[in-house]
């Protein structure tokens, strides 16, 4: 498995300068000064082998920007609440070593006093949003040094979220069981809690086990109609779509799903009344003769704004549990991982 750089989804550019007294003293430690920044985005579309980087426009919305400044003691300098609109943003602070936080369509900040009060903001996985209104939260830092003379940082701001995508899905049983119907596609046992640091420990999880938040017992199986998916626009897709025999569902946009990082090496796989933590799974739902079977695919530790593409064969009859591996030979998937913009590839087959 070969992993690339995450992308830019965003970069913005600082310019620290400190304007002298009256007296045209130069500008010493903890002298008022002036903070210039001026954001501009970026998000270039390409694409390698079979993954689908091209971003959506909720992806990419910029509804507000929030810059914090702190200190080398770690306390707050600055803060501004920033239009999306503002070309430059003109921060009052001191001089001396900073450190420079740009927050993207993020939660309430102007309470932060402290960089460890900040980088320990939550963000639950439905603070991001596919509506162009809201967009995905995304966060990043840099240092720099306000003096007087002029200094220049760039600060990476990306999205937390990983983007996984359903590109195809091949009917290739044998003739005899003629066109099935893909019902629905599921991301299952999905991290659920994040921090603006981008280093929270799983405690969170959506999705577990296929099944829906609080079930009591392994029938509740996410369909969309009697169980429903946590943050449903993120991690659940209905489909309901006849591939005939030879055939493939090939829609012109992948069906796009979200989840967090998701760092778990160990795995368990089926119905358990207590849940433990597993790998992310891609859950394809399929009617064959009646029979309605599921064909998980592992995402294995997908990464902040990365994006997986699958493209899903099915040559066999799948499980009757969507948390637990099918048969060899039963499908095979090719799985390719780029960021949204640049990165590399990996195939898996099952």
């Amino acid at each position: 498995m070969k992993k690339g750089i995450f992308i830019m989804a965003a970069i913005a550019a600082i310019v620290c300068s400190c304007e002298p007294e009256n007296d045209c003293l130069p500008c010493q430690e903890e002298k008022t000064a002036t903070l210039n920044v001026s954001l501009d985005f970026e998000d270039d579309t390409q694409t390698k082998a079979t993954s689908y980087v091209t971003s959506q426009t909720y992806e990419t919305a910029v509804n507000n920007v929030q810059i914090l400044v702190f200190d080398s003691t770690g306390a707050l300098n600055a803060y501004v609440d920033a239009d999306k609109s503002v070309a430059g943003i003109t921060i009052n602070t001191t001089t001396g070593s900073k450190t420079v936080w740009a927050v993207v369509n993020g939660p309430d900040l102007s309470s932060v006093t402290t960089i460890g009060g900040m980088s320990a903001k939550t963000i639950d996985l439905g603070d991001n949003s596919t509506t162009a209104s809201a967009g995905f939260v995304m966060a990043g830092s840099t240092t720099c040094t306000v003096s007087s003379s002029t200094a220049t940082a760039i600060i990476t701001v990306n999205r937390f979220v990983s983007r996984v995508a359903l590109a195809k899905v091949t009917n290739s049983l044998p003739d005899s069981y003629g066109s099935l119907t893909v019902n629905n596609v599921t991301l299952t046992n999905v991290v659920g809690n994040q921090n603006l640091a981008g280093a929270a420990t799983p405690s969170t999880w959506y999705n577990k086990m296929g099944r829906k938040d609080g079930a009591t017992v392994s029938s509740q199986i996410i369909d969309g109609s009697s169980y429903l998916a946590s943050c449903p626009t993120l991690t659940f897709k209905s489909i309901s779509s006849s591939v005939a025999n030879g055939s493939s569902l090939t829609p012109s946009t992948p069906y796009l799903l979200y989840c967090y990082p998701n760092s778990t090496t160990t795995d368990a796989t089926g119905w358990a009344s207590s849940f433990t933590a597993r790998k992310t799974r891609l859950v394809v739902t399929a009617t064959i003769s009646g029979t309605k079977y599921y064909y998980p695919v592992v995402i294995d530790t997908p990464q902040r704004n990365t994006a997986y593409t699958v493209e899903l064969t099915i040559t066999g009859l799948g499980s009757t549990d969507p948390d637990k591996p099918v048969e060899k030979g039963t499908i095979s998937a090719i799985v390719s991982v780029q960021g949204w913009a640049s990165g590399a590839v990996y195939e898996e087959t099952i």
